[in-house]
């Protein structure tokens, strides 16, 4: 019986040595100074999420023409559209009609842009 006992507080203490030891490295690449900062920023209204996690974040437009409009009228009607590919803890954080700034750092020349977000602030909380 002390065997068994022994064995499972062995097991206990290597998984939950794993799991700090996965988080702390997550932690670190999350928060690495040496990661490569954003070069540009995009503020607007999240109007659309495709499957895949990316996010179409449009500029010059309110929340509430956001809603009453199409994402085909808003790509039509808007300056300024930009697809962003997100990190799976980004795509935790936002919804739809969420305001936030987005750093990236490069854009493809497309319209609507595409690239990936390095940092994603919420504004309208």
């Amino acid at each position: 019986m002390k065997g068994k006992y022994t064995v499972l507080v062995i097991i206990g203490i290597v998984v939950i040595a794993i799991g700090a030891t996965f988080y702390f490295i997550m932690q670190f690449f999350e928060n690495n100074p040496t990661q490569p900062q954003p070069t540009g920023y995009m503020t607007g209204i999240i109007v659309d999420i495709d499957e895949n996690g990316r996010a179409l974040v449009v500029s010059g437009l309110s929340v509430e023409e956001a809603k009453s409009l199409t994402v085909q009228d808003i790509l039509e009607s808007s300056k300024e559209a930009a697809w962003f590919s997100l990190t799976m803890d980004q795509r935790n954080q936002i919804k739809l009609y969420d305001e936030v700034k987005i750093g990236y750092e490069r854009l493809n020349e497309s319209y609507p842009a595409q690239g990936s977000a390095k940092t994603l602030e919420m504004l309208n909380e």
